[in-house]
């Protein structure tokens, strides 16, 4: 299998400015930088849990990858049109070491080789919503996803790293009730705080956890340094990353 080593930074983020996959290409390498800081991808076999449009799993095959599996189980009808996006831009890149599969994580049987990466961006809540906003009162919900990351675990080789990035429950325009301006689309109530998360991936086994916030926006690494704390992405976007360890 072909493998790319070079990353041509160029050709990646031309790309993706051309399909509009971001808002600006500068706050997209600012984001990219913060995302994965401390991350290698040289000879890494990952898995990309709601890859979308296929942005992150190209980024990351293109940084020296073996191989990427991304799975975007788009809905029939949908009209965000993930999957064409991915192949088009994967197509532009010249990539052969991803492979986009229409499943949810649920349905996926890794047969191969288990990852040393696990990247669940934006799609933590995704895997189960209604277990998701009832995690906190119910039990069964808590045993779904205390399952999933059972076979998270299982799938993961030893020294696994795995990244998830998403936005808190916990934000002062949800608890007033009102639509926040910096992320309007948002439901709240479709989102946990990254405590939780943190507390279900160690009853299964992971370790080593830590937290960062930070800032989406155009501006990237220069708001970020003011606002990337957990006061100031309360009144923002409470956007999060999770990083932990097998």
């Amino acid at each position: 299998m072909k493998k790319t080593t070079n990353f041509d930074s160029g050709a990646y983020f031309q790309n993706v400015g051309r399909m509009k996959l971001t808002k600006t290409i500068f706050g997209l390498k600012a984001y990219l930088k913060e995302l994965f800081r401390g991350i290698e991808f040289s000879e890494k076999n990952i898995l990309d849990i709601g890859a979308g449009t296929g942005m992150y799993s190209c980024y990351m095959a293109m940084n020296g990858a073996t191989k990427i599996v991304s799975l975007e189980p788009e809905l029939e009808g949908s009209g965000n049109g993930y999957t064409a996006k991915f192949e088009d831009l994967k197509d532009n890149l010249g990539l052969n070491n991803v492979f986009l599969k229409s499943l949810t994580f649920q349905s996926f049987n890794n047969e191969e080789k288990k990852f040393d990466i696990i990247l669940l961006h934006h799609s933590i809540n995704h895997l189960d919503e209604d277990a998701c906003i009832n995690l906190k009162k119910s039990e069964e919900a808590r045993e779904i996803y205390r399952k999933i990351f059972e076979k998270l675990y299982l799938i993961s080789s030893s020294q696994a790293r795995i990244i998830i990035a998403d936005c808190s429950s916990k934000n002062i325009f949800s608890m007033l009730k009102i639509k926040n301006p910096f992320a309007p689309s948002i439901e709240w109530h479709k989102h946990q705080p990254p405590n939780e998360w943190a507390k279900l991936l160690k009853k299964t086994g992971f370790r080593d956890f830590e937290v960062k916030w930070i800032v989406l926006n155009p501006l990237g690494g220069i708001a970020n340094f003011f606002l990337g704390n957990k006061i100031c992405s309360f009144i923002i976007n409470s956007h999060f990353i999770i990083y932990a360890k097998k």
